[in-house]
C-alpha cells in the first residue's frame, strides 16, 4: 500500500512538471524579422500588420512583440490598444515599469483598475524571485522523495501522513507555478458595458463598466462570462472585453 502511495508521488511530480507546461508553437522567424526591419524604419502601420499576424503563435516572442504593439499604439494614440497589450505583458510577467504607464493611462482616461497597490508589489517580488523560489521550494520536495525512497529500499515504515504533507506541499507549488494563469483579466473595449446579475440581457444592471476598465473572467459560456470588478461579480458579454491574458 505504502509503495503504492509512492508511485502516485511519482507520477503526479511527473505530471504537473512535465505535461502542466505549456507547449511552444513554431514562430515565423522570416515574418518576425521582416516586420521587426519594417518597425526600425518606422513604418509602424506594416509592421503592426505583421505582429498581429504572428502574435499567436509566438509564444517564445510574444512579450517582444507586445511590446512593440504597446509603442505603435501609444504612437497612434490608441490608448485602449497600448492598455490591453502592456496589461498582457504585466498578467504574465510583472514589472514595476509597467505598472507605472498603466497607471499613467488609468488615470489619463479615468478608468479604474490600473492604480499601483500591495498586490502589484507582490507580483513584482513574485516574477522576480521566482525561479529562485520556485527552486528552492524543488530542493525541498526532491530531499523528502530521496528520503522516502530510501525509507521504501530499506522496508522501513513509511507514515501515510509524510505522504499527504508531500503531496499537499507538491500541490502548493504547482499553484505557485501555474499562478499567472488561474485569472483570467479582460479589458472593456465598449462605452458602454453593464455588469448583469445573471446571464440575460433582461437581467438588472447592477453597474456600467467604462471603456478601459480591467475586470476579471472566467467561466465562459455562449455569449455570457462571469465577471468581477470592484467589489461586485456579475455577467458581461464576451464580445465587450478583450481578453489579456
Amino acid at each position: 500500500m505504502q509503495a503504492s502511495h509512492l508511485n502516485k508521488i511519482i507520477f503526479y511530480l511527473i505530471f504537473c512538471f512535465g505535461f502542466g507546461q505549456r507547449a511552444y508553437c513554431q514562430i515565423d522567424t522570416k515574418e518576425i524579422q521582416k516586420a521587426d526591419l519594417l518597425f526600425k524604419s518606422n513604418r509602424l502601420l506594416e509592421a503592426e500588420k505583421i505582429y498581429l499576424q504572428n502574435l499567436a503563435s509566438s509564444n517564445q516572442e510574444s512579450e517582444n512583440i507586445k511590446y512593440k504593439l504597446a509603442f505603435i499604439a501609444k504612437e497612434k494614440n490608441d490608448w485602449i490598444s497600448e492598455l490591453t497589450f502592456l496589461s498582457s505583458i504585466q498578467a504574465q510577467n510583472a514589472k514595476p515599469e509597467i505598472a507605472k504607464r498603466l497607471a499613467e493611462i488609468g488615470e489619463k482616461q479615468q478608468v479604474q483598475g490600473f492604480q499601483i497597490n500591495y498586490l502589484n508589489q507582490f507580483q513584482w517580488l513574485y516574477f522576480a524571485f521566482f525561479p529562485y523560489f520556485i527552486g528552492f521550494l524543488l530542493l525541498l520536495a526532491a530531499y523528502s522523495f530521496l528520503i522516502l525512497l530510501n525509507k521504501k529500499r530499506k522496508k522501513r515504515r513509511i507514515k501515510p501522513a509524510y505522504l499527504s504533507y508531500l503531496s499537499l506541499f507538491l500541490i502548493g507549488i504547482f499553484i505557485l507555478t501555474n499562478y499567472p494563469t488561474f485569472l483570467n483579466f479582460g479589458i472593456i473595449k465598449k462605452d458602454k458595458v453593464f455588469l448583469r446579475e445573471f446571464s440575460s440581457s433582461a437581467a438588472p444592471v447592477k453597474i456600467m463598466l467604462k471603456k478601459g476598465n480591467i475586470i476579471t473572467h472566467w467561466n465562459e459560456q455562449d455569449v455570457w462570462a462571469n465577471c468581477y470588478f470592484d467589489g461586485h461579480f456579475g455577467y458581461i458579454k464576451t464580445d465587450d472585453f478583450q481578453g489579456i491574458n
